[in-house]
């Protein structure tokens, strides 16, 4: 209850540094909170199955060969522990090489203190950690494909489905997003379109996807999540759902219209708003509730560094409005205090 609680007054707090005078002190705030959080929180939902697995990892290669490296010197708990630390230093990796062009010292630090308070790593160092790391290297793999530094986006790209598999549909659907926008927006010499180009696009890919989601997924390696509805512990997937649609439409209002000129912000932004549409045909189908939280987990590590990286360019109130989002983030305080979120939504 008291961990829930403060995961939570650590957003709302954050509405205090719209005043400058305040964000030395939020910043100090937010490190004590997440020190009390991370050692007193127990182990929940995925990290006992984790520790249990590093006697015999099953997981894919570059996972378990790290497991595997670590266990002779280590306890099973300490070396989920390691993997833990590994992944904080990737997330303060990537929020760093997207924000690396801003001087200001200080909205940097509250720009790292948003990512470590996000849905995104609080559900993947506590719970989803295969997934979560996956997808940052997808996105540090993606940062330099932004930058056209394509071959080794590709190469950095090759570790991520040995961490988990999902990650190459994730990485190559993006790619295929990011090359259609350029060619048809940015590279326009006079900008006509904003999000009417996204909406046309989105909207004919969603009028195929609700007749032939389910027929697409049965053809994949995630068949098999046909059908696999893991109630205990689990919120609906539609619970989830709109309430971040409702951040993600008040926060791209703030944000304004997409420009050119901020490449990697505005890309960053078109494939936050695919996502945001792709997502919304999984409430029609029960039967995709699991891979649907498996899209949504990706979808918050974009978020996260949307959010970061709006900071520190001065989107302030966009930024606030996703960050209060995730101060009633069923899931994240589900997994940081599980009898705080039976209390308020049960």
């Amino acid at each position: 209850m008291i961990l829930g609680f403060l995961y939570s007054l650590q957003h709302i707090a954050f509405l205090l540094i719209h005043d400058k005078r305040y964000k030395h002190f939020f910043i100090f705030f937010s490190l004590i909170v997440f020190i009390l959080i991370y050692i007193l929180k127990p182990d929940t939902y995925d990290i006992p199955r984790y520790v249990a697995a590093v006697n015999f990892p099953y997981y894919e290669p570059l996972f378990s060969l790290l497991i595997i490296i670590l266990r002779p010197f280590l306890s099973n708990r300490n070396v989920i522990l390691v993997i833990q630390f590994l992944i904080g230093v990737l997330t303060f990796f990537v929020i760093n090489i997207y924000t690396k062009d801003y001087k200001n010292r200080v909205d940097k630090r509250v720009s790292y203190i948003l990512a470590f308070f996000s849905v995104a790593f609080t559900l993947g160092v506590n719970n989803a950690l295969r997934q979560y790391m996956a997808s940052l290297i997808v996105f540090i793999s993606i940062w330099f494909f932004l930058n056209n530094k394509f071959i080794l986006s590709l190469l950095i790209f090759c570790f991520a489905p040995m961490i988990h598999l999902s990650s190459s549909m994730f990485y190559f659907l993006i790619i295929v997003i990011l090359l259609f926008s350029k060619r048809a927006y940015f590279a326009r010499r006079k900008l006509t379109l904003s999000f009417s180009l996204i909406n046309s696009l989105f909207f004919f890919i969603s009028l195929i996807l609700i007749i032939l989601l389910p027929v697409i997924v049965s053809y994949t390696p995630y068949a098999s999540y046909l059908d696999r509805n893991i109630v205990e512990g689990r919120v609906d997937f539609t619970l989830k759902y709109l309430p971040i649609l409702l951040s993600f439409v008040i926060s791209e209002y703030f944000f304004g219209k997409i420009k050119k000129e901020d490449y990697i912000f505005s890309q960053l932004r078109i494939i936050r708003t695919f996502f945001i549409v792709f997502m919304f045909f999984f409430i029609f189908f029960n039967s995709l509730n699991e891979l649907a939280s498996r899209v949504l987990s990706f979808y918050f590590t974009l978020e996260m560094i949307v959010l970061s990286l709006a900071y520190v360019k001065g989107y302030k109130t966009g930024a606030i409005i996703i960050n209060l989002s995730y101060a009633f983030a069923i899931n994240a305080i589900n997994v940081i205090g599980r009898i705080w979120s039976l209390i308020v939504f049960h």
